[in-house]
């Protein structure tokens, strides 16, 4: 790995993550192959069972940080109470978790666990809320002192292709106010969107106050684009990025170099202060990193 996520946020520096998805198993292997391979990452942002049953995300960042990765830790509000959160916040960095993602997760009628039941006692914002107190005072929500100290970077996500976006700005800016440290967003596939979104978040003076991580996906294929597309309307994936990859010659290639084009652009818009490459193939994701010449920046 490069330099640590927590040290380049703290130092104002531009952070490079990749998202790494844990196994349907109980084997650590695809997880110590993705540390090796996303080593020109600060870190890997671990998600937490967005589709379905896999390995908790916990226990991934457990065998993330054996093999020598540092990885931003998932929470859903979506699968536990605020007592399991911050349970979960104590026990990650009790493991040398530097860092968690305060998220609600795709509602479970989007992912192939149709039957089970969500839990939102709380939502993102009131659990960074509850841990910036965590980490402020060492006071739990009930009351109780924590025993030792609890020293963590808090973040939460955003979309900014979700119309009204006025109304995701607000959300943002409530979050940061919280207590986020870093904002990651959902991949970019429309510049222009993007940018109009950025002119609002710097007008509320939002990327002073938080560091802005700018995502990106490679697609793998035309069928998967079309796939996203029609199941995460928030993807907002163009006409566009589908003809292109219908008219490659090598669809990987294709998928990497529009990732590639778009961190470059993305780079360059004031306030972004990082950027997160996700997907499932963590070889794709260390191609855009390289391609890109993002890595250790």
């Amino acid at each position: 790995m490069t330099n640590s996520f927590a040290d380049t946020l703290k130092s104002g520096g531009f952070v490079v993550t990749a998202q790494c998805t844990p196994p349907r198993g109980a084997s650590a292997e695809a997880l110590n192959a993705c540390a090796g391979v996303l080593n020109g990452a600060c870190a890997i942002s671990v998600a937490e069972c967005e589709d379905g049953v896999r390995m908790s995300a916990l226990a991934a960042c457990s065998h993330l940080i054996a093999a020598g990765a540092e990885p931003i830790l998932h929470l859903l509000t979506r699968d536990m109470n605020r007592i399991a959160l911050q349970a979960s916040l104590l026990g990650a960095a009790s493991m040398g978790v530097k860092s968690v993602l305060c998220t609600s997760g795709r509602h479970q009628t989007l992912t192939d666990a149709r039957s089970a039941r969500g839990v939102f006692d709380v939502d993102p914002i009131q659990l960074i809320g509850i841990a910036d107190a965590m980490r402020k005072s060492g006071v739990l929500e009930d009351g109780s002192r924590i025993e030792g100290g609890f020293d963590i970077l808090l973040g939460t996500d955003t979309n900014p292709f979700s119309d009204p976006v006025e109304l995701q700005v607000i959300a943002l800016d409530k979050a940061v106010a919280s207590g986020a440290d870093f904002v990651v967003t959902q991949p970019a596939f429309k510049l222009d969107k993007f940018n109009a979104w950025m002119e609002l978040v710097r007008a509320r003076g939002i990327h002073e106050r938080t560091c802005i991580i700018a995502s990106v996906m490679p697609l793998a294929s035309a069928e998967q684009a079309a796939g996203l597309a029609a199941k995460y309307s928030h993807l907002d994936i163009p006409d566009e990025a589908l003809q292109r990859l219908q008219a490659a010659e090598d669809v990987r290639a294709e998928g990497v170099a529009m990732a590639v084009d778009m961190v470059r652009a993305l780079k360059s818009i004031a306030g972004v202060r990082g950027i997160c490459v996700m997907g499932d193939d963590c070889g794709a994701a260390k191609d855009v990193i390289s391609s890109s010449g993002i890595a250790g920046s």
